[in-house]
């Protein structure tokens, strides 16, 4: 570990996204068979009107400045060897996608983070699910590998309650400025074009199930005390 990273003070994940003025509002699983989608191999992407909905995650209309809580949803990434489970966030009062923080003990550097305003994942949409890089003290947490996810490899989000599974797999891997998250077409990336634009989830226009994956990278700023980029990992629902 360098000396910057055990000098560090802040958290990489304090300021998760700076979403603009636009946005106003252990487990025991069994391993999945197929971590990564052979190269050359046919995809078949899956049409949500033509399989069962996805368990819904809490109010229609939710309240976003809630505090966050746990949904009976574990996020399995089989590449990178992790197994989480997720809480349901909003934002804080400075616009910013909440990601609950603590001491060296700490579950959440486990933990990764719906955002409740996006769809559910597995719906017709985009749902977005955030994770720290690394602790208070420059450990790797849950999302420390997510950069090395490459396009094929498989996510599986778990509804441990309905015991229903919903399968992606990476498409692509964005790095971006923090100004370039400010943005209207990466925050439609992320979110899908309805919660930027201070909207309940849009179905997206191709029909299909999204999912963005958030992290920090690039260099800590310890003006900022927070990465100066944002990692974002685009997946899609797979039959």
């Amino acid at each position: 570990m360098s000396p910057a990273r055990r000098r560090r003070l802040g958290v990489a994940l304090s300021a998760l996204l700076v979403l603009g003025a636009a946005l106003v509002g252990a487990v025991a699983l069994g391993r999945t068979s197929s971590p990564t989608i052979p190269a050359g191999a046919t995809v078949r992407v899956a049409a949500r009107s033509a399989l069962a909905p996805p368990p819904q995650l809490g109010s229609r209309t939710p309240n976003l400045s809630a505090a966050p809580f746990a949904v009976p949803v574990v996020l399995e990434i089989p590449r990178i060897h992790v197994v989480s489970r997720v809480l349901s966030v909003g934002m804080t009062s400075a616009h910013v996608m909440a990601a609950p923080e603590g001491g060296a003990t700490s579950p959440y550097w486990g933990d990764t983070f719906w955002y409740r305003g996006s769809s559910v994942p597995g719906a017709v949409g985009t749902a977005t699910i955030a994770g720290h890089i690394d602790d208070r003290y420059g450990r790797y947490a849950v999302f420390g590998r997510l950069s090395t996810l490459r396009r094929g490899d498989l996510i599986v989000i778990h509804f441990t309650q309905r015991h229903v599974n919903e399968r992606f797999v990476v498409t692509a891997t964005h790095d971006y400025t923090l100004a370039q998250t400010t943005t209207r077409p990466v925050l439609n990336l992320i979110y899908g074009t309805g919660p930027p634009a201070g909207r309940a989830p849009a179905p997206s226009a191709d029909g299909l199930a999204h999912l963005s994956l958030v992290t920090c990278a690039g260099s800590w700023d310890y003006a900022l005390a927070t990465h100066n980029e944002r990692l974002v990992v685009s997946a899609v629902r797979v039959r």
